[in-house]
């Protein structure tokens, strides 16, 4: 073999190696940009069932009926007597609340309910229109029960898929004062 042949044959295999070294280097940050696009996209939710279904994943933000279903699942949580608290719903100061609560209803063989009516924000949180049944027996009163009710965010989760969390609940003192009255 002659030397040219010899060096004609190695530009060739290093053009061949040039040629395919930019095809795989463009091909690699192509595939990348393709990964990275692909990462930061919401990704795919299906729900299994009787009839599977894809479901919209879930943004931080809380929708009003999201806190309204939210404000009436801890509600009852915290004041019905039936219901068992879940973790992760009530702060802990409000579940000690409840406990105290519920343990003087059993020593007195009562029982509550609340319905919630109307729930409207306010700058100090959460205003709650509640009519409070209490149970003696057969006897049953109905009470207008308004409560001012502050909720605080943390990370979604199984237990609480709302990503709420109750810090404090107020009872809210709407009597009507009459200027006469004082007099």
């Amino acid at each position: 073999m002659k030397y040219t042949e010899a060096w004609t044959n190695v530009v060739a295999q290093n053009l061949n190696l040039k040629v395919v070294s930019i095809t795989l280097g463009v091909l690699s940050i192509v595939l990348g940009m393709i990964t990275l696009r692909l990462t930061f996209r919401d990704s795919i939710i299906i729900e299994r069932g009787c009839f599977s279904k894809t479901v919209n994943p879930v943004k931080d933000e809380h929708s009003k009926e999201e806190i309204d279903a939210f404000l009436k699942e801890s509600l009852s949580q915290r004041f019905n007597s039936e219901v068992q608290p879940v973790d992760g719903l009530l702060s802990p100061d409000e579940l000690r609340l409840r406990f105290v609560e519920q343990k003087e209803f059993d020593s007195r063989k009562m029982t509550q309910k609340i319905i919630i009516n109307n729930v409207s924000e306010t700058p100090e949180g959460f205003k709650v229109d509640v009519d409070r049944l209490i149970s003696v027996g057969d006897v049953r009163s109905a009470f207008r029960f308004p409560l001012l009710v502050k909720l605080e965010s943390k990370p979604r989760s199984y237990s609480n898929p709302y990503g709420l969390l109750v810090t404090t609940i107020k009872t809210i003192d709407d009597k009507p004062t009459d200027s006469k009255e004082k007099k």
